[in-house]
């Protein structure tokens, strides 16, 4: 079995976790949480079920070798419309609401360790895009997750950023009535 039909078969047990749970109602403290962005509770477990299905194909897609992206001008993108939903973004928050997770969870950093998978996310950076969202709601660590953009370098000669003010050391507060000395107890009376 490939690395794109290990990560699919793990992400479809997710999957079918999710649409379970969900259809039974577990996602509705998480929409309450969230405030009005989901007034149904289903609307995120079809949210997160097509956000899932989409990183199996794109997996898939980069681990048979995608060609690089195009070239294309930076755009500003526009900002998100409110009341727009988005998945929330704390660090396992699947694992409460959806308790098969864990599972996924432990079969995903399994396959993450091995060392082919290892050479396959080195080799192509753009799966750290998939990976690290999954990953992060899962709770789990990516091994090693290279950048997807290569960090900028300064030119040679060019002076380093600065570091950030501190604050100024203050002295120690000195009173005008300077407190008297502390009388030591008296050991208690015997009785």
């Amino acid at each position: 079995m490939n690395l794109a039909a290990r990560f699919a078969a793990i992400i479809q047990g997710l999957c079918a976790a999710v649409a379970r749970r969900g259809a039974n109602g577990a996602f509705v403290r998480e929409t309450s949480r969230r405030g009005s962005a989901f007034a149904d509770p289903h609307a995120l477990t079809v949210l997160l079920w097509s956000r899932l299905q989409r990183a199996i194909a794109r997996f898939a897609r980069l681990a048979a070798g995608a060609p690089p992206p195009r070239p294309r001008p930076h755009t500003p993108r526009p900002a998100r419309a409110r009341g727009v939903p988005d998945l929330p973004r704390r660090r396992g928050w699947l694992l409460a609401p959806v308790p098969e997770a864990t599972a996924a969870a432990s079969q995903l950093r399994a396959f993450l360790a091995e060392p082919e998978t290892r050479a396959l996310i080195a080799a192509e950076p753009r799966l750290g895009r998939i990976l690290r969202p999954l990953c992060r709601t899962l709770g789990i660590l990516l091994p090693e997750a290279p950048q997807s953009c290569p960090r900028r370098t300064r030119a040679p000669g060019t002076p380093a950023a600065a570091d950030p003010p501190t604050r100024p050391h203050r002295p120690a507060r000195t009173s005008p009535h300077p407190r008297p000395p502390r009388r030591p107890r008296a050991p208690p009376a015997p009785a």
